[in-house]
């Protein structure tokens, strides 16, 4: 399946989620509203859970996929501490990795480290728009990719607003931060 070029993503966003969320879950849709993919961590968590509740949870490890209906699209793999993020197509082979940068930035570079471009010179993204979803709080970010990107560029972009948080190591802990970061 291949994903259109705005894509919504959507963190659940309620007051439980701030205090108890130890996994990284988020929903993608299309500007239409249709559902397309959503995340899912797929290692245990064992002592990460008590990390994941405080404001290390960025610098912990993250092994998360993204998948569609049909099957997974991508995963990405964060070591402990502040090391690129490793994005890998199914199957475990690598597609490249996502750096961040001074000045806010992403840097996507691919399967030999070699640097491609920065998330801004392809995409646009809008960060931490609060919304409603079925009734339900959430905290939607919006990826614009620009028409017409190459391979792994295209997917790279896709990882980097979809896994946003983890790239930035701000991880599943959104307890302090700007003003949009509170769920009261």
């Amino acid at each position: 399946m291949t994903l259109p070029d705005v894509l919504l993503v959507e963190h659940p966003w309620s007051f439980t989620d701030h205090l108890l969320k130890v996994r990284y879950s988020v929903r993608v849709y299309a500007e239409s509203d249709a559902p397309l993919a959503h995340t899912e961590d797929l290692g245990g968590l064992g002592p990460l859970v008590a990390l994941r509740r405080t404001a290390f949870s960025g610098r912990t490890a993250f092994r998360v996929a993204l998948s569609t209906p049909g099957g997974p699209l991508l995963e990405v793999r964060k070591g402990w501490g502040a090391p690129p993020t490793e994005v890998l197509l199914p199957g475990g082979r690598a597609l490249g990795s996502l750096r961040k940068e001074g000045g806010g930035g992403v840097g996507l570079h691919d399967a030999s480290g070699v640097r491609l471009c920065a998330l801004g010179d392809v995409a646009g993204m809008s960060y931490r728009q609060l919304a409603k979803r079925d009734g339900a709080r959430v905290r939607r970010d919006v990826l614009r990719l620009r028409v017409g990107l190459a391979e792994p560029v295209r997917s790279l972009a896709i990882a980097t607003g979809v896994f946003y948080d983890v790239v930035r190591g701000d991880g599943v802990n959104h307890t302090s931060g700007g003003p949009i970061d509170s769920p009261f």
